[in-house]
């Protein structure tokens, strides 16, 4: 079918929305027709060639919208008309995603960055330019959502009920991979108790979802930094005890002082390799930091095991917030329902024509979450 996508030529190219001519659906795949989809870092970091990617290809991991079509394997589990929001892909066959553990799928890079379709058809383009008869790769994160339909595993669905305005269905779009990662990397991973403490570095979408966790588990002294005033002030306003400008020399020091000689946990959601040794030097003895923000391969950590072993600290990393997504994205709606996850507070929606302000109003911070709508 012709429809249109928002498509990077090649590494450093602009998102360009042009006409395509899209492949029917594989086995494994459904047809969606994309109601919206949020802007990530990690997009524009495939775009940027931080992270190794096939071109000219088609991005986008949070995406929202309406099931036209499903392939032959698909079976009973989505049919036509169906409102799915769009998450990670995985391969629904190994011991992980049969124990419902699918960011632990054995073949989850293969899926997500390296855009394997099925065993069958490997990383097959999903598209042709109708200008040029390029072929266009997509299947990022199983779905490439940057453009008005779709091809998208079905492994990355997750089926939601009718019962929610189309504006507000067109919101929820983050839910698939920010907003789950953040709340999921406090709930699933850290598990806080009440009397615990928690710095989170960096207020984009996935710290302000886990300031959301934060709250939603009333821990005791919760602590954000950023760079950006409006933000900090933004996330007092939703619950942060303390609010923190990351630029500050003495921010270590101060994070002590606030916690009583150290944080029991620290997210850090920024990706940035210094901020990463901040969010590890204000945890206290037997401390455990997350990394949620990704540089991209070749960085090293911080910190040498010298200094793990003598503070007893904890690094790890967190995929999706180590969530299932069918059991959890539910979840995070009636959360949203009850007034507990406020992501209306973060985004704002843009007609996929005025790409370029979405682009710069995430850019410029004037946006925690920008959507584009199609």
């Amino acid at each position: 079918m012709k429809t249109q996508a928002l498509v990077n030529a090649a590494v450093g190219a602009p998102f360009e929305l042009i006409d395509i001519e899209l492949e029917e659906p594989e086995p494994n795949e459904v047809l969606v027709k994309m109601t919206s989809a949020g802007l990530c870092h990690t997009d524009f970091v495939i775009q940027s060639g931080a992270i190794p990617s096939a071109f000219p290809s088609i991005q986008g991991h949070e995406g929202a919208g309406v099931i036209e079509k499903v392939g032959s394997a698909v079976g009973d589990a989505f049919k036509a008309g169906d409102r799915v929001l769009l998450s990670f892909a995985s391969c629904t066959e190994c011991d992980a995603c049969r124990s419902s553990l699918p960011t632990g799928c054995a073949s989850w890079v293969e899926h997500n960055f390296g855009r394997r379709r099925n065993k069958e058809v490997q990383d097959k383009a999903v598209a042709t330019s109708i200008a040029t008869g390029e072929e266009i790769k997509g299947s990022f994160f199983g779905q490439s959502s940057f453009a008005r339909h779709a091809l998208v595993q079905a492994s990355s669905c997750v089926k939601i009920s009718q019962d929610v305005d189309l504006e507000t269905f067109a919101t929820f779009a983050p839910l698939g991979c920010g907003l789950q990662t953040g709340f999921g990397a406090v709930i699933n991973v850290l598990r806080p108790q009440p009397e615990d403490s928690l710095v989170i570095t960096g207020l984009g979408a996935v710290g302000f979802a886990a300031l959301f966790a934060a709250s939603y588990l009333k821990l005791k002294t919760v602590i954000v930094v950023d760079l950006v005033p409006s933000r900090l002030e933004l996330a007092k306003e939703l619950s942060a005890h303390h609010a923190l400008d990351g630029s500050n020399p003495d921010l270590v020091e101060e994070i002590k002082r606030l916690t009583n000689g150290g944080a029991d946990y620290s997210i850090e959601a920024t990706g940035v390799v210094p901020v990463l040794r901040k969010a590890w030097e204000c945890l206290r003895f037997g401390g455990t930091v997350v990394s949620l923000g990704n540089p991209g391969p070749g960085f090293k950590a911080p910190f040498d095991i010298h200094d793990m072993v003598n503070t007893g600290k904890a690094w790890r990393g967190c995929v999706e917030g180590n969530s299932n997504p069918p059991e959890f994205i539910p979840f995070l709606i009636n959360l949203y329902k009850e007034g507990k996850f406020p992501i209306d507070r973060l985004s704002k929606l843009y007609p996929v024509e005025e790409w370029d302000k979405a682009v710069e109003a995430m850019k410029s911070g004037e946006v925690i979450k920008p959507i584009v709508t199609f």
